[in-house]
This record gives structure tokens, C-alpha cells and sequence, in this order.
């Protein structure tokens, strides 16, 4: 019988925070080409959170055998990016949340040989719902996943696949939060996980931190900002920067420097990205070393080659007539990669010649007329795009939790104030100059017609 405490309402919400992940793969040993499926669930012990669900394509082929074990063949990630255009943005998600997996074993170690493979470390502290049902779960002839939600009546989607298990052992893992959350505590590995707390930070200052878009601040001891950052999720986003394991060294300067810690919450990711940006460059803070101005910033221009085919190129300087201007190249280089995964673009043509995923396009007239085809697309969206900015005055984002709205001003298409105003309140705008980076930016928003 199934112990009625495992069903207590409500559950006591923790103040850390869990990532449950589930992962496919082709088989084989960890070697970082291999995983076909990432399943991530943001988790506070109660409830979800955020979830971070994607297929990847794999550098080898599906074997019938897993195709036939988990549903996905090589047609379905065919048109997926590997491992290596995925790993900075789950890396990102993952944060400092504690890892949950059901057989944490086997997930970490294929994501640490991913993360290694591209550059990055991943060393968290984890929990293994597996070691947990045996501990405190009496009853089950087996602890595999499949057994233990037939025993709880845990409704399991899609088996096999990783968003489903994951999701399936978010709901194993509230049910042993809901009874042994003092003992889960003490079960993360990695001892008490305070080793990266800032020494000069009072133990509750990061208790409030809400997981919702926003900007923070680092102050240092006299008050002055050090650091500016945003984030769709402050409270993964802020604990990440003190237990930085692929930049020890740049956690260890955080920790030292960081006195006081401020935030605010801003509704959307957008909003959020324009106010970092705008306050970067009142503030100059000395640790955004990385998106200060250097030199004369960098430029995408476009022409046609001597075969035909539509050329982008990424350049140094401020051309008149490029198609955007960026401060820094990797900016330029971000831009470039979302036209290209969004609209289907030969990376190799289009400014990135580096990108592994080029190698499937060929240079043939096939080739080139379906690449031609889409640059047009693209050419006609970002056209469409433009104009709807040009005819906007002012922009409306979504509420903060406090119900403020922020709104930013257009003027002949690009950026030049924002203001968060209450309900019925009048607050005055806030000019600035504006940037590349907020400008591609609305432009991304603009042609995904979001706007109402």
C-alpha cells in the first residue's frame, strides 16, 4: 500500500533549486556526439517551473534498435542542431540548480562529456531518484521508472522519450519532497552546497530571488555597481555566476567583490535584454568587460557572388551599407546564427563558414537556388519587419508580477526611451541612445510578429 503521507497538501516549497533531466542517445559509451534527446525541468520541489525540451541531431546514425525503444529516428533529428549550438543555452538553464535524474549516473555523465567535447564543465551537485525510492519507498519489486510510476499511478506520456521521463520523475520527486525534504537536503552530493556562497552576502540574500525575467546588480563594498546581468530566470541566472565551474576563476573574483545584490523584475526576456543594455552603458560597471564598446564595432553586409548565390559577411568597421551593425563581433556572429537556423540559410554561405552543421548543403545549382529561396524569405520578412517598426511609436511588453507595464518609445524604427508605468500612472520616459544589440533585437520581435 502506498504511504498516505507521500500525499500531504501542500508540499513545503524549497528554497534550493532542482533541475530533473532525462536524456536519449544512440547507445555507446559517453563521447559527446551521441545524445539525440534533452529533456530539462526546472523544479523548486513542489512545482515546475521552466522546462528546456529538445531533440539534437547526433554525429552518427540512430540504430534501429534505440528507433525502435524510443521513437526517434534519424528523420526526426535530422533538422535538429547538434549538441554544440545547444550547449551554452542549457548550460545557461542547468545554472546552479541541484541535478535530479533517475539514474543520475548515466545522464550526468553523457552531459559532462558533451559540455567537455564543446569547451565547457558541468559539475553539480545531483540527487539520484533511483537511491531515493530505495531509501524511504517500500513496496515496488523494482525501482526502474516504469515500475515505480505503475506503483504510484504516475501517468508517464511518452516513455522512452526524454521529455516524458523527465516529466514523469518530476512527479516522483515531489512525492518524495512532500515527506523527506530535510533528508533530500542532506543527500546533495557535493557537501551543503554553501562552499560558493560570497563571504560577504548575508545567508538570506538570495532567499527572494524570484525565477522570473529580469535585471540584477552587483554592488561592491561601497555601494558602486560592479556587475549588471540579466536573465529569463534571476534566481538560476544569479546563483550560477558564484558557482561558475567552467570559469572558476571569474566566480571566485564575483564572490570577493559582491557586498550587496539588487534586482528587478522586468515581464518578459525582451524587456529585460533593453534595460541590461541601457544600464551597461550609464553604468559602465568594471566586470562588463565583455559588452563594452571596443573599436568601431562590426558590420553584415550582403551581395551575390559570381555563381549566383546570396552572400552574407560578417566584417569589421561600420559600412554604410551593411545590412546590420553590431558593437562586437560574437553580437554579429549571434545575429547571424538565428537567421540562419531560422530561416534554413547555408551557414557557409551566410557568414559562418565554421558552423558544423554546413557540411549536409553542397555547392550545386539545386543547392544554391533553394539557399537563394530562402535568403529572399528572409529578405522579405526582415523588410516587413523593418516597416512595422518605422510605423510603431510605442511598443507594450508584458506586466511585471507587480504589476507594473513597461513600454518603450520607437522613433523611425529604432529604440529611444522605455518607462515601467503603474496603472493609471503617468511615469516620464527615459531617453537613450540605443544599440545594435537592442535593435536586432526588436527586430527579432518585430519578425515573429509578436506584436498586437
Amino acid at each position: 500500500m502506498v504511504d498516505p503521507m507521500f500525499y500531504l497538501d501542500p508540499m513545503t516549497p524549497s528554497t534550493l533549486q532542482f533541475v530533473i533531466v532525462d536524456i536519449e542517445t544512440t547507445g555507446g559509451p559517453p563521447n559527446g556526439a551521441n545524445i539525440t534527446e534533452i529533456a530539462a525541468i526546472l523544479h523548486d520541489g513542489t512545482r515546475e517551473i521552466d522546462r528546456w525540451v529538445h531533440l539534437i541531431y547526433p554525429e552518427a546514425s540512430i540504430p534501429m534498435g534505440i528507433t525502435r525503444l524510443t521513437g526517434i529516428d534519424d528523420n526526426m533529428v535530422a533538422d535538429s542542431p547538434p549538441f554544440s549550438e545547444r550547449a551554452q543555452d542549457l548550460l545557461d538553464f542547468l545554472g546552479d540548480a541541484v541535478f535530479v535524474a533517475h539514474n543520475v549516473g548515466f545522464d550526468l555523465r553523457y552531459l559532462q562529456a558533451a559540455f567537455k567535447a564543446n569547451g565547457l564543465q558541468y559539475n553539480p551537485r545531483r540527487l539520484c531518484t533511483v537511491r531515493m525510492s530505495r531509501k524511504w519507498i517500500e513496496g515496488p519489486q523494482r525501482y526502474s521508472l516504469g515500475a515505480l510510476c505503475a506503483f504510484f499511478g504516475i501517468d508517464n506520456e511518452a516513455h522512452h522519450r526524454a521529455w516524458g521521463d523527465a516529466a514523469a520523475t518530476a512527479v516522483l520527486f515531489s512525492k518524495l519532497w512532500s515527506k523527506h525534504a530535510d533528508e533530500i537536503q542532506e543527500e546533495i552530493g557535493r557537501g551543503d552546497g554553501k562552499s560558493w556562497w560570497p563571504p560577504h552576502l548575508p545567508p538570506d540574500a538570495l532567499a527572494d530571488l524570484p525565477a522570473t525575467p529580469g535585471v540584477y546588480r552587483f554592488l561592491d563594498e561601497t555601494g558602486r555597481i560592479a556587475y549588471i546581468g540579466m536573465s529569463k530566470n534571476l534566481s538560476s541566472r544569479v546563483r550560477q555566476h558564484f558557482n561558475n565551474a567552467s570559469n572558476p576563476t571569474r566566480a571566485q573574483e564575483l564572490r570577493r567583490k559582491v557586498h550587496k545584490i539588487t534586482w528587478e523584475e522586468t515581464g518578459s526576456e525582451l524587456m529585460a535584454l533593453i534595460l541590461e543594455d541601457v544600464l551597461i552603458r550609464r553604468h559602465h560597471p568594471p566586470l562588463n568587460a565583455a559588452q563594452k564598446v571596443v573599436g568601431k564595432g562590426w558590420s553584415v553586409e550582403h551581395f551575390t557572388c559570381r555563381a549566383g548565390t546570396a552572400r552574407l559577411s560578417l566584417v569589421k568597421g561600420r559600412k554604410p551599407t551593411a545590412v546590420r551593425h553590431f558593437r562586437s563581433k560574437s553580437e554579429g556572429e549571434a545575429w547571424l546564427r538565428e537567421v540562419v537556423e531560422s530561416f534554413g540559410l547555408n551557414p557557409a554561405w551566410s557568414g559562418l563558414p565554421g558552423m558544423a552543421w554546413s557540411g549536409s548543403w553542397v555547392d550545386n545549382a539545386a543547392s544554391r537556388a533553394l539557399h537563394n529561396a530562402r535568403y529572399a524569405t528572409w529578405r522579405a520578412a526582415l523588410s516587413d519587419a523593418r516597416a512595422k517598426q518605422a510605423e510603431s511609436t510605442s511598443v507594450h511588453f508584458p506586466a511585471t508580477p507587480t504589476g507594473q507595464m513597461p513600454e518603450i518609445l520607437m522613433e523611425l524604427g529604432r529604440f529611444r526611451a522605455f518607462r515601467f508605468t503603474t496603472k493609471g500612472g503617468s511615469d516620464e520616459w527615459q531617453y537613450d541612445a540605443g544599440s545594435g544589440r537592442i535593435d536586432a533585437a526588436l527586430e527579432r520581435y518585430f519578425l515573429e510578429d509578436e506584436v498586437a
